[in-house]
């Protein structure tokens, strides 16, 4: 592979999509220096900054947040943001500490359990685990409000076990029952004591403070003896947590996951094996597990390299991104506006459009189906969520982004002035390109079939004619198969 190939696939991986402008940009640093800025992202501002507040409507004049709303915040993040692994990994976390606004349905709440992803997302994963497990989306979804001493509930704790950390097999219904007993006590309650009025609440948004918080409660806190995983002690949640995260089977089911999000299914042992090693000889930090990866020869093999099968996020944002769309959203937005200053409503309408293509795909974020996550891999595809693939292409052409002829003229833009395609074979060349596809020779002949039926490159010059040809071409594009693989 060229360099600008490997910084393609590196960004399909660990980026939102391979956009020309972002190829251009990590191909001047280099294969090294690319991995190092997406992996080190908390050194380069992330380009949006926008809070989600300003997506909140009002009722009788206060802020009210509700979960659309925040799925409308994180879909506009995803397409603008310059920390593309940022966002790739708060996803990663979302499905792997998997929370519900079905459930946990104050979307303040389910906000500030994003943040919480996002806050820890590669960092030490102890800590990141600490964090969740006082989360209070976590806490409430997984009813650990309701574990007291004498009436455990052990939900959250066969989770921590099951799920989070060792993975099922490696341990036994009495440690579930005793972590159980460890985790009493442990709840969340409002910032503020007693009962803020509207407009302190809206204070503390203007503030930056999230509205609830963990709260430990020593009286309904179980203090006797626990035996875990082969440890004894008077254990509360933390130390459950300590004696977790050390464990092998921890770090060989976690390292694992990383890899299949990453990279491919079922890791050869060699490659597990250094992976467990950067695990531990880091103190479980989550970044040389990621360089690990980035550096493995397996992650550049035949055997990797555009074998994924896309998920929603990967085929839906990455098309976003490829056109231009998150420069548009920054544009309409007032660049000091504060957390109560709606955002502008034509961005309000394109967070919202694109985020219900993500769940019209099988991915609603805040919603994933239970506790498990979603199902990776060819779970994504069905005759249903391929044919709403193919609709983004509608979905992509109501924007309108450019001066004029909105998105078709970004795609024309490129095609006609910067690659000057002079035939319908060269055309199809560039919008492979724009859009990072490899296309077999059939998917070609079709494409161009397509194309020209549409009116080819003298309709996609036209102001009124742009769009449909890009759209019908587009649409011949998603259906191809080789298209949904990253």
């Amino acid at each position: 592979m060229t360099t600008r190939e490997k910084i393609a696939h590196l960004l399909r991986r660990f980026g939102l999509g391979a956009s020309i402008a972002e190829l251009d940009y990590y191909e001047k640093l280099g294969v090294d220096g690319a991995i190092d800025r997406l992996i080190n992202y908390e050194n380069y501002p992330d380009g949006y900054g926008v809070n989600c507040y300003e997506y909140a409507g009002r009722v009788d004049g206060l802020l009210r947040l509700n979960p659309p709303q925040v799925i409308a915040w994180w879909t506009a993040q995803l397409i603008t943001t310059q920390r593309p692994l940022e966002e790739k990994l708060t996803l990663f976390w979302h499905d792997h500490f998997a929370v519900s606004a079905s459930k946990v349905n104050a979307a303040p709440i389910m906000l500030e359990y994003v943040q919480t992803l996002r806050r820890n997302a590669n960092g030490n994963f102890l800590r990141m685990l600490e964090a969740i497990s006082k989360d209070p989306a976590m806490i409430w979804w997984l009813d650990n409000n309701t574990n007291v001493r004498g009436k455990p509930n052990e939900n959250f704790a066969r989770e921590v076990l099951e799920l989070f950390t060792m993975g099922i097999g490696n341990y036994t219904e009495t440690d579930i029952q005793e972590a159980a007993r460890a985790f009493t006590g442990w709840t969340f309650r409002r910032t503020r004591l007693g009962r803020p009025t509207p407009e302190e609440i809206e204070q503390q948004v203007l503030n930056g403070e999230p509205l609830t918080t963990y709260q430990f409660l020593p009286r309904q806190h179980d203090e006797g003896i626990k035996k875990i995983l082969g440890n004894e002690g008077n254990f509360n949640g933390n130390d459950v947590l300590g004696i977790v995260a050390p464990r092998r089977e921890t770090a060989r089911y976690i390292t694992t996951k990383l890899w299949e999000w990453f990279a491919y299914p079922n890791p050869e042992p060699k490659v597990q094996e250094k992976l467990i090693k950067a695990y531990f000889d880091s103190g479980f930090e989550i970044k040389p597990i990621l360089k690990a990866i980035a550096e493995s020869e397996e992650f550049w093999s035949e055997k990797c390299v555009r074998k994924q099968i896309k998920n929603p996020v990967d085929f839906t944002i990455s098309l976003a991104r490829q056109l231009g769309l998150g420069a548009y959203l920054l544009r309409e937005r007032k660049p000091d506006a504060r957390p109560n200053e709606p955002i502008p409503r034509s961005v309000v309408q394109t967070a919202n459009g694109f985020g219900r293509a993500l769940g019209q795909q099988g991915m609603q974020l805040l919603y994933p189906p239970d506790v498990a996550g979603w199902d990776w891999g060819a779970a994504w595809i069905s005759s249903a969520t391929m044919i709403e693939r193919i609709r983004v292409a509608d979905l992509l052409f109501q924007q309108r982004p450019a001066a004029s002829g909105g998105t078709a003229a970004i795609v024309a833009d490129y095609v006609l002035n910067q690659r000057k395609a002079s035939t319908s074979a060269a055309a199809i060349e560039a919008m492979a390109e724009l859009f990072d596809a490899q296309v077999p020779a059939s998917g070609r002949s079709a494409l161009t079939k397509a194309f020209e039926s549409a009116g080819g490159l003298a309709a996609l010059a036209g102001q009124r004619t742009g769009s449909t040809v890009v759209r019908e071409t587009l649409r011949v594009l998603f259906a191809i198969p080789e298209f949904h693989f990253c």
